[in-house]
């Protein structure tokens, strides 16, 4: 027997096969009450899968339609980061590694002009630093801060958006660190640990230039 399939899971692969539908549209899959449906379908509105949208009639109550959010993708496979890594193999292979840390270093140039405009605009190093980790934890990254005194901040992060890709190609955790330093230019980065080194989190000291 396959494996049995939810009413919330349900809910969601309907609505992918069918784009916007009314609430009757959506009860001709089901054969358990409407009650159960909307519960369910209640819940994936709160949690932002499904947008509700209610359109008025002339003579009558007004009607809803549901459809999926750009969130709901997360709840299908997809295969982007393996796409990725093997287009970046595949120019490897056709134009040689030069080519490859080329493009590398040009993303992570665009990601350094993107920060700096939000970091040149705080005034203390902590400013700065708390400003970048909360950006980072918005692209994806689990950015945590800590105050490390005289030895000035340690940035931890523990999720790497792009962890695979720096395991085939570790010059982009050099770039990271490059990236740091002309964001921070009066002060001092020194890489603590890295997870494709297999640590649990990618550390960086940030400290005052020692005289």
């Amino acid at each position: 027997m396959g494996k049995r399939i939810s009413t919330k899971d349900k809910v969601i692969h309907v609505l992918k096969e069918q784009g916007t539908v009314t609430m009757d549209t959506l009860m001709e899959h089901f054969t358990i009450s409407e009650t159960a449906v909307r519960k369910q379908l209640h819940t994936l509105v709160q949690e932002g899968f499904i947008e509700v949208q209610q359109h008025k009639k002339e003579i009558g109550r007004p009607y809803h339609t549901y459809r999926l959010t750009e969130k709901s993708q997360e709840s299908f496979p997809n295969r982007y980061k393996e796409l990725s890594l093997d287009l970046l193999h595949d120019l490897e292979e056709l134009q040689g590694s030069q080519l490859i840390n080329k493009l590398l270093k040009k993303q992570s140039t665009k990601e350094k002009e993107q920060l700096k405009k939000s970091l040149d605009a705080c005034s203390t190093i902590e400013e700065k630093i708390n400003t970048l980790k909360d950006l980072q934890n918005k692209s994806g990254y689990m950015f945590q801060v800590e105050d490390k005194g005289k030895e000035g901040f340690q940035l931890n992060n523990f999720h790497c958006p792009f962890l695979e890709v720096a395991k085939d190609y570790p010059v982009m955790c050099q770039h990271e660190k490059e990236m740091y330093e002309a964001l921070f230019p009066n002060q001092e980065i020194k890489t603590k640990s890295l997870q494709v080194d297999g640590n649990k989190c990618c550390q960086w000291r940030i400290a005052a230039v020692s005289e």
